[in-house]
Parts: structure tokens; C-alpha cells; sequence
């Protein structure tokens, strides 16, 4: 087991959240951080920079891998475009990146054809 993955496992285990708040709000601060900047919070961890790099990628991976449209195998071409549309519109109230916004709008848009005309439709009635 590599010292990353004891480290977060010990933290769990604490029910210490502490560090996953401490990369949360690095990242939020530093969007596109530099390789030093990145070195630098994992020795304030005190992390190997290597591993650690090697476990933000992965999680990375992981919640850009997973999600109802990846499941369904659905694609920007299986969904109606008005609705991708308005759908990343919504999004980007939640994040910066677009890519990010779409691939939100897709996952809703997999579980419902209309997700956004029926959120609009929604909120009106409020």
C-alpha cells in the first residue's frame, strides 16, 4: 500500500476530512496549478510529490470516467442539442470549465431526455 493511500485511509478512518478540504480548496484557488505549486502541497501533506501526482490523476480519472451518461454510452450526439445547450448554460453556475459543465448536462440528459426544459419549467413555478 503506497503512504498516499494509507495516509487517506487513516484520514477516513479518523473521519479526519481536513485534507480532502485542504486539496478541495487548493484546487478551487489554483485552477491550473504549476507542478511545483502542486510538489508544494503534497510536501505540506507530507506526501511524496510523485505519488501524489499520481492519485490526483487517477481521481481525477475517476469522476470524469463515471457518470449515467458514460454508463449509457451517451454522447453529445444522442441528446437533442437545445437541451446540451441550456443544460451547460445551468452547469457553468457550478464550474469554470465548460467540459466540465457538459459532461454534468449529459449525465442529467442521459437519465431524462428534457432535464432542462422540465428544471426551467420548475423554477417558474417558484
Amino acid at each position: 500500500m503506497s503512504k498516499f493511500t494509507s495516509f487517506l485511509i487513516e484520514k477516513e478512518e479518523n473521519n479526519n476530512d481536513k485534507v480532502y478540504s485542504e486539496i478541495m480548496d487548493f484546487f478551487a484557488d489554483n485552477p491550473k496549478p504549476n507542478d511545483s505549486e502542486v510538489h508544494a502541497l503534497a510536501e505540506k501533506l507530507g506526501l511524496e510529490p510523485d505519488d501524489f501526482e499520481t492519485h490526483i490523476y487517477f481521481i481525477l480519472g475517476s469522476v470524469l470516467g463515471t457518470g449515467k451518461a458514460k454508463e449509457k454510452k451517451i454522447t453529445e450526439k444522442d441528446v437533442d442539442s437545445k437541451e446540451l445547450a441550456m443544460g451547460i448554460k445551468v452547469e457553468m453556475e457550478h464550474t469554470k470549465n465548460k467540459a466540465i459543465a457538459k459532461r454534468i448536462a449529459l449525465d442529467h440528459l442521459a437519465e431524462l431526455k428534457d432535464y432542462y426544459t422540465r428544471l426551467k419549467k420548475m423554477e417558474g413555478e417558484h
